[in-house]
C-alpha cells in the first residue's frame, strides 16, 4: 500500500526541490499545498490543495479537503523567511511589530496549528512520522557559535524559529506514544532562507534529508537534528 505524505509549503525552496525528489518514489502519494504559486505537475501521484496558512478558514477549508485521507508523514515546509524589506525591521533598532506578527505567525503558530487540526480532525495514522522543518537559526545554544553569525542579525525570524522549536519540543512529550516528531534543519544551500550562507550542494542535500526522513525511528522523537541525521543544541 502506497504511503500518504503531506507537504505543507512546496512552491519555493527547499519544498520544491524536495518534491521534486519525493515523486520519483513509486510508492507515495504526495499531497501538497500552495498559496499564491500554485504547483504546475502532471505526476498523478500528485495532488495539490490552496492554503494560506496565515487565515484559519484557509486551514479549516483545507482540513475540510482532505476528507478521509489519513498520512503517514507530514512535512511542515511553510515559513516567513528573512529578505531585504523585514530584515530591515527585524532588526534591533529599527523593530517593526507588524514583521514580528508575520514572523511568529507563520513560522511558530500556523506550522502548529496545522498540527493541531490534523490531530483533531484524525488525519494522521499510528506512528505517523512529524517533520517541522526549523532552522539553525532557532538554536538559542548555538547562537554566535557559527562562522557565519554576525551581531544583530534578523531578531523577529530567530525569536519566530525559537518558538517553534520550542512547540516542537513540546509537542514531541505531549504525543510521544503516537507520533515521532522532529526539528529538522535542511542546512544553508542556494535554497530558501540559507542562499546568501550557502556553503552546501544543494543536490547533496536534498539526497541526504530525503534519507534521514525516510529513516527516522521512534527514538528519534524530540530530537532537533541537522539535514545529515545529526543531534543540533536546541
Amino acid at each position: 500500500m502506497n504511503k500518504n505524505i503531506l507537504m505543507i509549503g512546496a512552491t519555493s525552496g527547499v519544498g520544491k526541490s524536495l518534491l521534486k525528489s519525493l515523486l520519483l518514489d513509486k510508492n507515495c502519494n504526495i499531497y501538497a499545498t500552495h498559496h499564491k504559486s500554485k504547483i504546475i505537475n502532471k505526476n498523478k501521484s500528485l495532488k495539490t490543495l490552496p492554503l494560506n496558512i496565515h487565515d484559519l478558514k484557509s486551514i479549516k477549508k483545507f482540513i475540510q479537503n482532505l476528507k478521509t485521507i489519513k498520512f503517514d508523514k507530514v512535512l511542515l515546509l511553510a515559513a516567513y523567511t528573512p529578505d531585504t524589506k523585514n530584515t530591515k525591521n527585524s532588526k534591533f533598532g529599527n523593530l517593526d511589530k507588524k514583521y514580528f506578527d508575520k514572523f511568529l505567525g507563520i513560522n511558530c503558530f500556523g506550522n502548529t496549528k496545522i498540527f493541531e487540526s490534523l490531530v483533531k480532525m484524525k488525519k494522521l495514522k499510528k506512528n505517523a512520522k512529524i517533520v517541522f522543518f526549523s532552522s539553525l537559526a532557532g538554536s538559542i545554544e548555538m547562537r554566535g557559535k557559527m562562522k557565519h553569525n554576525k551581531k544583530f542579525g534578523n531578531l523577529f525570524y530567530r525569536i519566530s524559529k525559537a518558538a517553534l522549536n520550542c512547540s516542537i519540543k513540546n509537542l514531541s512529550y505531549d504525543f510521544k506514544e503516537k507520533f515521532t516528531i522532529v526539528a529538522l534543519h535542511p542546512g544553508y544551500t542556494n535554497l530558501g532562507s540559507g542562499k546568501n550562507d550557502a556553503i552546501l550542494d544543494k543536490f547533496y542535500v536534498i539526497k541526504t534529508m530525503l534519507k534521514t526522513i525516510k529513516t527516522l525511528k521512534k527514538k528519534d522523537n524530540g530530537k532537533f537534528i541537522n539535514f545529515d541525521g545529526s543531534l543540533i543544541k536546541w
